[in-house]
């Protein structure tokens, strides 16, 4: 899993003096932040932390190829590890947060296309959004599951879509019979900031679909 070298390596500590290979470079500039962290955690570095580390650098192309590990071989000073690192790990949850996203409108894309391909029209209306929100006032920052609130709406009953799992995101559909659009809104960092996903779908004569999602620029510096 991507970045999760990092994570693993957030409670060991330091050892040992700056090698010449860029494995052994990278340990050595990354041990200073990670033993400041492993002090704090409590947690201490067992003795063979750097000759595994190394070792899996070592034998594949997995962590060389991680931006993380270029930025931290380029970087100067602990400070600018540590950016290096957080910004790693900031970037791969990010990117965990927004796949719910586009499968969730994937999904729901796949339920319009269903009606429309059964009753020759997409289900005509808005729904949404749907959880009610912000989920960033949830229980782990999540909008909790709101069955009753899909089961209710004509609208998505008529798509036969719900969400049985808190989400980070809530959802709307609108349409006109002929295309329609589904849109994702999340407050990825809960502050205050939102990320839209939208789906537009349209159908042709002859039944066929065409699907564009629109995505955000997302800043992961």
């Amino acid at each position: 899993m991507r970045t999760m070298w990092i994570a693993g390596l957030l409670f060991v500590a330091a050892c040992g003096k700056s090698g010449g290979d860029p494995c052994e470079q990278v340990w050595d500039k990354m041990a200073p932040v990670m033993g400041e962290m492993a002090k704090q955690a409590g947690n201490p570095l067992p003795a063979d932390a750097k000759d595994k580390f190394v070792k899996e650098c070592r034998a594949g192309d997995r962590m060389k190829k991680d931006p993380v590990f270029d930025c931290v071989l380029k970087a100067s000073g602990n400070e600018a590890v540590t950016k290096c690192m957080t910004g790693g790990i900031d970037a791969y949850k990010r990117k965990s947060q927004v796949a719910e996203a586009k499968m969730m409108l994937t999904m729901l894309g796949k339920h319009a296309e269903t009606a429309y391909a059964e009753h020759g029209a997409f289900p005509v209306g808005k729904a949404g959004p749907a959880p009610a929100g912000p989920c960033c006032d949830g229980p782990d920052q999540r909008c909790a599951v709101a069955d009753d609130l899909w089961a209710s709406d004509p609208v998505w009953s008529a798509l036969g879509f719900y969400i049985g799992d808190p989400t980070r995101f809530t959802y709307s559909y609108e349409s006109d019979g002929k295309t329609a659009t589904a849109t994702a809104v999340g407050d990825l960092d809960c502050d205050g900031t939102s990320t839209t996903y939208k789906l537009e779908i349209s159908a042709d004569a002859d039944g066929t679909f065409t699907r564009n999602l629109v995505e955000p620029s997302l800043d992961t510096d």
